[in-house]
This record gives structure tokens, C-alpha cells and sequence, in this order.
């Protein structure tokens, strides 16, 4: 019931908690990572539905997969006022209910810290990627900084109550997965603490057959 409690507040709290970080620049991040976004797209872990107004009218086809209920309704509630259709849906990242090969693009911003596994979430991404589809990524990741890293590998309180793994290394990840990164930068996200400032943005792709 606690932990219950404690999403339902999260969710609540999510867009004011996220303002000043937005305010100072994490809002460019978004739109400037988004504007590459086209064709028929999805994105994993949406919350509250702070991409939104970013996504560019070569995005013909728009689905949010929000698998947290008190999230979801604040998703739809930012959804509604937009001119354009969206499809949301309760579902997992492990287990995507579409076909292969159905999206042009795939975006997740700061949710792969939260899912269970990250490789089985990424081949998932891949699966439903068309052969040269595009992931895009925001996400925040292990420091390089030994004392930070400690930290982050700790979780202090509240990364425990919301699910968030601030220690992931998400790049190696990606790297990993049947994905090849095409760009990287790495940098910080501003007015957070240090424990989940390190950040990279950037994109790899689904390969296409060769021949």
C-alpha cells in the first residue's frame, strides 16, 4: 500500500519536480532529440507526457506506452489538448503488443533506468523497429566519478520507491542490444543531484538487411 501511495504522488509530483530542469535546458534536449523522430512511432514509459509537444508532423502515427496507471491518466489528460491523434496504451516494454517491424522510430527518455531488464527491453525495441528504424534516447546513466558512482549504486531514498536505477550503464546497453549507435553525446541534466545528472542523448538503429 505504501508503495502504492508513493507512485500515486510521484505521478502527482512528476511534472513540478522535473520544472526546473526543463526550464533550464532539458526541454531543448527533448526537442532537439525529437525533431529527428518520423513516420509511424512509439514511445516506451511516456509518464505525464512531457515529449509531447515536441514531436514533429513527420510523426504520422503516435503511441504512448505508459504501463503506470497514475501516470497514464495524467498522459491522457496532456494528450486531449493536443490537435493531434495519439494512441495509448497499459502494456510492458517486455512484451510490446504489436508485430515486428511495425515503427519507423522508438524514443525513451529517462525509462530504461526503470524497467526490470534492460537487454530484454531493448530487443523488444528492436523487434517492433522496421530494418533501418531509429531509437532515440535521453537517458541518465552510471557517473564516471567513482564517489558519484557510489552513490547512485547505493540508491538513496526516493530512487528505491519510484523504481529508478540512476547506475545503469545505459550506452553499453544499447550497445549491447541487436541496436547500433549511430550518435552519442554525453552531458549533465541540470538542477538534479549528482546522482542522476550524468545524461547521454543520441540514436541508433534497427540494421537493414544487406544485399
Amino acid at each position: 500500500m505504501f508503495q502504492e501511495l508513493s507512485r500515486r504522488c510521484f505521478a502527482a509530483a512528476y511534472d513540478t519536480i522535473n520544472g526546473p530542469a526543463e526550464r533550464a535546458g532539458l526541454r531543448e534536449r527533448r526537442r532537439d532529440l525529437l525533431a529527428r523522430a518520423s513516420g509511424a512511432t512509439i514511445e516506451i514509459g511516456a509518464g505525464t507526457g512531457l515529449n509531447l509537444p515536441h514531436y514533429p508532423a513527420a510523426v504520422d502515427r503516435l503511441v504512448l506506452v505508459e504501463p503506470d496507471p497514475h501516470m497514464r491518466r495524467r498522459l491522457r489528460a496532456h494528450a486531449a489538448g493536443l490537435e493531434r491523434s495519439t494512441e495509448i496504451l497499459d502494456a510492458s516494454v517486455e512484451r510490446l503488443p504489436f508485430p515486428d517491424a511495425t515503427f519507423d522510430t522508438a524514443v525513451v527518455t529517462f525509462a530504461l533506468c526503470s524497467v526490470p531488464e534492460e537487454q530484454v527491453a531493448l530487443a523488444e525495441i528492436a523487434r517492433v523497429l522496421r530494418p533501418g528504424g531509429r531509437l532515440l534516447f535521453l537517458e541518465h546513466v552510471r557517473s564516471g566519478d567513482p564517489k558519484v558512482a557510489a552513490k547512485q549504486d547505493s540508491r538513496p531514498f526516493p530512487y528505491p520507491l519510484i523504481g529508478c536505477h540512476p547506475n545503469r550503464a545505459t550506452l553499453e546497453a544499447i550497445e549491447a542490444s541487436p541496436l547500433t549507435v549511430e550518435s552519442v553525446l554525453r552531458g549533465v541534466v541540470p538542477k538534479v543531484p549528482k546522482v542522476e545528472s550524468p545524461m547521454i542523448v543520441g540514436s541508433a538503429r534497427r540494421p537493414a538487411p544487406v544485399g
